[in-house]
C-alpha cells in the first residue's frame, strides 16, 4: 500500500503569514490528497482560522524575541526550549514528508526540529525584506519561496532561492457595477476612493482621512469607501452625522474586498504583503501608509520596493502623516497620467501562477527524495 503524504505548516500570528500557508494548504490537499497538519500558537490568528479551515493544528508556546533588553527575554528562551521539545517530538510522532514555513516566530522551532530531523523544510517569504526567522533558515531549506526580487540580496546563499510571487486566491469580482454600487449605497457616475487600515483599522490612518474630507481635498466626483475598524467605527459615524458629507460610505469591516476593488480608483492602505499581491492583481494604484514599527520595518520596505518602481506611493506614518497624505492625495487626483502609470506599473508585478509555481518545485524535490509519483 502506497505511504500517504504527509506535510507540515507552520507559520501565524498574523494573516499575512497565515493566509499563504493555508492556500498552499488547501492547494496540495485537492492536489495530492495528503494529510495536513499545521503548528501555531493560541494568541495569533491560527487558533481560530486552522480549526476553522478543517485542519489539525499543534500548538507551541513560543513567542516573540524583543530587540532591546527585557526580562521579557528570559522567559522569550523558556518558551523557545519547550517549543523545541514539543515541536521535536510531535515531528517524530507524525513523521511528516515535508515541513513549509510561512514566516513568523512561530515557524521557528517547528522547521529548525525538522532539520535537526532530516525532514526537507521549505519557507515562503511574503516580503521584500526576509524576517530573521526566515534568514536563520534559509541555508538549510530545500527552497526559499520570495515574492520580490528585492528579498534575494538578504540572503548569503541564494542557490536555494526561488521567486514565486505569494500564493494568493483572489477572483476578481464578476458582479455588475450598478448592483454592488447599491450594496455599499454609493453612486455610481462618481469615481471611488477605497480607504483599508486593516481588519481592525488603523487609528492615524483614520485621522488623516478625516482631515483630508474636512479640509475638503476630495473633490465632489470622489467618493469615499472607508473601513474604519470596529474600535473607530461609531466615533466616525457620529461625526458624520453632524455634518453634510454625502459621498461618505462608512464601514467598520468590508467582508466583499472583491467588490470594493472593482470599484475602486485609488486605495489608500496599509503595506502588508497580502494587501500588496491583491492590488498587484487586480491593478489598482494606491497611496500605501506602512505600519510603524513592523517587524524589521518590514512594510516600510515593501511600499519602498513598490515606490521605486513607480507601481506606488509611499507616505510615512508619522507625526506629519496628515499634511502629507494631504498634499499626496491632492496631487495624484489631479494627475490622471500619474493613477494609470501606477495602475499599469503594480499590475506588472503580479505573478498569478505563484502557487502552481511552488507546488511544482515541491512536487519535483519530494519525487525525488522519496521517489514518489505527484504529478
Amino acid at each position: 500500500m502506497k505511504e500517504r503524504l504527509k506535510i507540515v505548516f507552520a507559520g501565524g500570528g498574523t494573516g499575512g503569514h497565515l493566509f499563504p500557508g493555508i492556500q498552499l494548504a488547501k492547494a496540495m490537499q485537492k492536489r495530492w490528497q495528503c494529510d495536513i497538519l499545521f503548528f501555531g500558537t493560541k494568541r495569533g490568528l491560527e487558533h481560530r482560522k486552522v480549526p476553522e479551515m478543517g485542519f489539525r493544528i499543534i500548538y507551541i508556546p513560543v513567542k516573540g524575541f524583543k530587540r532591546s533588553f527585557t526580562l521579557e527575554n528570559v522567559s522569550f528562551l523558556v518558551r523557545l526550549w519547550r517549543s523545541l521539545r514539543i515541536s521535536k517530538e510531535a515531528l517524530k510522532v507524525y513523521s511528516p514528508h515535508l515541513v513549509v514555513g510561512t514566516g513568523g516566530y512561530v515557524m521557528g522551532p517547528v522547521l529548525k526540529s525538522a532539520q535537526r530531523l532530516g525532514i526537507p523544510t521549505v519557507v515562503q517569504e511574503q516580503n521584500s525584506f526576509p524576517g530573521a526567522t526566515t534568514r536563520l533558515l534559509a541555508p538549510k531549506a530545500k527552497f526559499v519561496f520570495i515574492a520580490y526580487e528585492e528579498a534575494r540580496a538578504h540572503f548569503k546563499d541564494t542557490h536555494n532561492i526561488v521567486l514565486t510571487g505569494n500564493p494568493l486566491t483572489y477572483n476578481k469580482s464578476t458582479e455588475d457595477r450598478s448592483y454592488i454600487c447599491s450594496e455599499f449605497n454609493l453612486k455610481e457616475d462618481l469615481r471611488t476612493i477605497l480607504v483599508i487600515g486593516g481588519s481592525q483599522g488603523a487609528a492615524n490612518i483614520n485621522t488623516a482621512v478625516w482631515q483630508l474630507i474636512t479640509q475638503g481635498i476630495i473633490g465632489k466626483e470622489y467618493q469615499l469607501l472607508w473601513q474604519t475598524g470596529e474600535r473607530e467605527y461609531i466615533t466616525y459615524q457620529q461625526f458624520l452625522q453632524d455634518t453634510d458629507y454625502s459621498n461618505i460610505r462608512l464601514l467598520p469591516f468590508i467582508d466583499r474586498m472583491d467588490w470594493a476593488y472593482s470599484l475602486a480608483d485609488l486605495v489608500i492602505c496599509r503595506a502588508g504583503a497580502i494587501t500588496l499581491s491583491e492590488l498587484m492583481a487586480v491593478g489598482i494604484p494606491a497611496i500605501l501608509i506602512p505600519r510603524p514599527h513592523s517587524t524589521g520595518d518590514h512594510q516600510y520596505k515593501n511600499a519602498l520596493a513598490l515606490q521605486d518602481r513607480k507601481a506606488a506611493i509611499l507616505v510615512r506614518d508619522d507625526a506629519k502623516l496628515s499634511k502629507n497624505l494631504q498634499k499626496t492625495v491632492k496631487e495624484v487626483l489631479q494627475n490622471k497620467a500619474k493613477l494609470e502609470e501606477m495602475a499599469r506599473e503594480i499590475n506588472k508585478l503580479h505573478m498569478p501562477n505563484a502557487t502552481e509555481d511552488i507546488l511544482m518545485h515541491i512536487r519535483n524535490m519530494l519525487n525525488a527524495q522519496y521517489h514518489m509519483d505527484l504529478v
